[in-house]
């Protein structure tokens, strides 16, 4: 008889250049979207010296997209949005990743930061705070970020918060 016993996988980190045991990345993290990963990670360490970010293995299971972050011991994705429209999907892609925080990363595909707009999205997910599907969002732009939960939020106060972020 055979005995199968589960495969024990060793998880190896090295800490960050900049921001040392701050921001551990995996060894087996996305190669495709480490830099990324870490230029964001960078922004919400660079703002909140308070967190701390892991940058988590690339799972290479078909159709599956695991977390990129675990973020102060939290679940959570980095989310290149192409407009303000897409923190909808976003947010509904990191509900179904398992994750509690979402990271809306600007700085990947958008070059002018419209509060109104952004405030807007983000404020219309709010029944994903209240129910405790999602408790943080960071907002990334210009190597800055800005942490909103439109649960404890208006939209108004939301905005306020992303108008920070303008150069």
């Amino acid at each position: 008889m055979l005995n199968f016993a589960p495969m024990q996988t060793e998880q190896k980190y090295f800490e960050d250049d900049v921001f040392k045991e701050r921001l551990m990345i995996n060894v087996n993290a996305d190669k495709r979207e480490l830099s990324s990963n870490i230029r964001a990670a960078r922004a919400i360490l660079n703002s909140f010296p308070d967190v701390t970010i892991i940058i988590n293995a690339h799972s290479y299971t078909i159709g599956i997209k695991n977390p990129e972050y675990t973020v102060n011991e939290k679940l959570g994705d980095r989310k290149g949005i192409m407009s303000e429209k897409g923190v909808t999907a976003g947010f509904k892609s990191a509900k179904k990743q398992g994750c509690k925080v979402v990271v809306i990363d600007l700085d990947e595909h958008i070059w002018l930061v419209r509060p109104f707009e952004l405030s807007k999205y983000i404020s219309r997910r709010k029944a994903d705070f209240e129910q405790g599907l999602i408790e943080a969002c960071y907002v990334v732009f210009n190597g800055e970020a800005v942490c909103v939960n439109a649960k404890e939020q208006t939209r108004r106060e939301i905005e306020s918060i992303i108008n920070e972020l303008k150069p």
